[in-house]
């Protein structure tokens, strides 16, 4: 099925050419074989992927990192090569069992729109095994003090996707401005992200299946007092709520910095990878150095 929709979750390069010396692998969860893979040496860094989309939405990254860093990618549960049902309750205890085989202690987690809410569900359990955090798009903290906004949210997709099908749904998130490419985005760069949608299965959808609820979502009170490094960085086009959430987190946090890059919205880095790799790495080295 060709869908044509350029989600800002959705993007990817083919498997296996991020990095020559990127090696994959599979952690076997019992209720799931985690599919992730790993390459470079240095500080360990962990790249979550969005809703819809796989580990290889970061294949840019992960090429731009692995010379100085130890990076991390897996697909969650219920998307990509990763078996079982997709629960963002589940996965911060997938992320802390494969750092746990990788004979990782402390990592950078990094986190895109559905990747980023956990992101912060893992540094809600497990901080001391938070180096730093980057959060790229997303929802808010439970407890966010302004309310959202009157109108239908994500729930509204479900129902579509039984009654319609999965190909109406991408027709109305691409009828969203937050999900539209940016101008520098390649043919190239957009005949990947149509490679990744085709992947997508959309079980998550058009089947019910509880979530664990084993990492429960972060709390606003708690997150505001986070002490480790932390960068919101977002297209400079995004969902306004988000763009609105960052620069409140920001004024809270004490170690909190937001980098807004022109060109793009919910998946800039599609559209703009050059400025992305270089604001992610300007972030990282100075987390590196303890600047």
């Amino acid at each position: 099925m060709h869908r044509l929709l350029t989600l800002a979750t959705l993007a990817a390069f083919p498997i296996g050419c991020a990095s020559d010396a990127t090696r994959a692998g599979t952690l076997d969860r019992g209720d799931a074989r985690i599919h992730y893979v790993v390459g470079g040496k240095g500080p360990a860094v962990v790249l979550i992927h969005g809703w819809a989309l796989n580990l290889r939405e970061w294949d840019d990254q992960v090429a731009a990192l692995a010379p100085r860093y130890r990076v991390v990618a897996m697909d969650r549960r219920g998307y990509g090569q990763s078996t079982g049902y997709a629960d963002s309750s589940a996965d911060p205890g997938d992320v802390a069992a494969l750092l746990d085989m990788l004979g990782i202690q402390v990592a950078t987690i990094a986190g895109h729109s559905a990747g980023a809410d956990v992101a912060i569900r893992f540094a809600a359990a497990m901080p001391d095994r938070v180096e730093a955090l980057v959060l790229y798009g997303g929802g808010e903290p439970e407890g966010f003090p302004v309310p959202p906004p009157p109108g239908p949210g994500f729930e509204i997709i479900k129902p579509i996707a039984r009654q319609y099908g999965l190909d109406s749904v991408f027709t109305l998130a691409r009828s969203l401005p937050m999900f539209q490419p940016g101008p520098n985005r390649t043919p190239a760069m957009a005949r990947r992200v149509d490679s990744i949608i085709g992947d997508y299965s959309g079980k998550d959808l058009l089947e019910d299946h509880p979530a664990s609820g084993a990492y429960p979502p972060a709390q606003f009170d708690a997150m505001r007092q986070w002490t480790f490094p932390t960068l919101f960085i977002s297209g400079a086009l995004e969902n306004p709520r988000w763009l609105m959430m960052a620069d409140t987190m920001v004024r809270w946090m004490p170690h909190a910095r937001e980098i807004r890059i022109p060109g793009g919205a919910h998946g800039v880095h599609f559209d703009e990878p050059a400025r992305f790799n270089a604001a992610l790495l300007d972030f990282l080295d100075g987390v590196s150095s303890g600047g």
